[in-house]
């Protein structure tokens, strides 16, 4: 089933049961409740690792989409996000996650961390979630971009944060770059002495294919290797910047004159 008729079903659902309430199809109102108040703690934080596996809840892929087909907005008006979910998905699959945390408390599981921008590598968001403990549903999130404004925010840097929580707790696949800390100190380690050759021009690699007879020389065998060549060469090369002033790369070539 596509997202398309999933979206569909929800509305048609959820306009039914409008219907049945109000008993007037020509003036049924929409009634969504308040949006609760949220608590996010400041402290307490610990960086995502495998061991915090065993005490997350089970956060399916249907849960992700419930929430972000129909979700309480900011502005009490029932909207869906189809959009948001499906570029999340590329922004996990670009490891766009730098950072996440997590903090367990008053039956609630929060996270917290930062996510890079899709365009701009300089840029990133601070999101903060919030799970119910036994069953996973998303119950408050936020994100610094416009369209993740709290407390129930739809934004694709929430929904890549989602999609990643569901991978690590099914298969235990973490994917959030390694923070400062996590990498050995190295600075106190000197950098080893480059000893390479010198390598011939015929043999560095290169992505153009070169033919057997392209550094061969093209004069014919008569006039190959003379005597003298290399000396008249060299003669009509010192007259013609003597006479015409200019200076060319081709005389570095030649050993300087020996005055003497």
């Amino acid at each position: 089933m596509s997202l398309h008729t999933l979206n569909y079903m929800y509305f048609l659902i959820f306009r039914l049961t409008a219907y049945e309430r109000n008993r007037n199809i020509r003036h049924s109102a929409l009634e969504i409740p308040d949006a609760i108040d949220v608590f996010w703690p400041v402290v307490g934080f610990q960086h995502l690792v495998q061991d915090h596996r065993i005490i997350l809840p089970k956060l399916t892929h249907l849960q992700i989409e419930e929430y972000f087909l129909y979700r309480l907005a900011g502005d009490k008006q029932a909207t869906s996000d189809v959009k948001a979910l499906q570029k999340g998905g590329d922004m996990l699959a670009g490891n766009r996650i730098l950072a996440c945390s997590l903090l367990k408390k008053n039956g609630h599981i929060f996270l917290t961390g930062i996510v890079g921008a899709a365009m701009k590598n300089k840029v990133s968001y601070n999101y903060k979630i919030s799970l119910e403990e036994t069953s996973g549903d998303p119950v408050n999130l936020a994100c610094e971009c416009p369209a993740g404004k709290g407390p129930h925010g739809t934004c694709k840097h929430i929904a890549s944060v989602l999609l990643m929580l569901g991978n690590f707790i099914s298969n235990g696949t973490l994917q959030v770059q390694k923070t400062c800390t996590e990498n050995l100190q190295s600075f106190h380690k000197p950098k080893s002495i480059y000893d390479g050759k010198p390598v011939p021009v015929e043999d560095m690699p290169t992505k153009r294919k070169f033919n057997e007879g392209l550094l061969e020389d093209p004069r014919p065998h008569k006039y190959r290797n003379n005597d003298g060549y290399p000396d008249f060469v060299r003669n009509m090369m010192v007259n013609h910047c003597a006479q015409h002033s200019q200076d060319m790369a081709m005389r570095f070539l030649h050993p300087s004159a020996d005055i003497e």
